[in-house]
């Protein structure tokens, strides 16, 4: 199952310009789900215009899941790495939203993979914040946003849309 997320976008902005919008359907469009704490929405970046920020920095806990409050419309599909689990396909929970990674099961997400359902309108950015490393470089398109393979969690995640280069 791919996840369709969502952007109240009129036609001509399908073709024009993506921002993802602040809001969708009157709810922010993304939560993460962050240990000890549970659903969190995402905030606007403060670093990258049209951006939201989902997580916490300094604080030592991990980012358990990915929530996508508006399921109409696609902009892009995602997959998560989860601890102990590898590379998960999303779900949708008892609301019909999509998520990728895990709740209530104590386990880190490491990465996710975000890609666009049509590149050639627009790249799908995400800049992952990982323990013992900080804010890692910004990746595109499917690229993996964290780590794999090192047993690392992933703190925060930013993510923003431009238009295809």
């Amino acid at each position: 199952m791919k996840i369709k997320f969502a952007a109240l976008l009129a036609a001509a902005s399908l073709v024009l310009a993506v921002p993802v919008p602040a809001e969708a359907s009157g709810a922010v469009w993304l939560s993460g789900h962050v240990q000890n704490t549970g659903w969190v929405d995402a905030a606007p970046s403060h670093t990258v215009q049209d951006g939201w920020t989902v997580g916490t920095t300094g604080r030592g806990l991990r980012l358990e899941a990915l929530r996508l409050n508006d399921p109409a419309g696609s902009v892009f599909s995602a997959t998560a790495h989860v601890q102990d689990m590898g590379w998960i396909e999303p779900h949708a929970d008892s609301q019909g939203r999509t998520v990728v990674g895990t709740t209530g099961r104590g386990l880190r997400l490491e990465a996710v993979a975000l890609t666009p359902y049509a590149p050639e309108l627009r790249t799908v950015w995400c800049q992952a914040h990982v323990q013992n490393i900080g804010w890692m470089e910004p990746v595109a398109n499917g690229a993996t946003c964290g780590t794999t393979g090192r047993g690392l969690r992933l703190e925060a995640v930013r993510i923003w849309v431009t238009d295809a280069q």
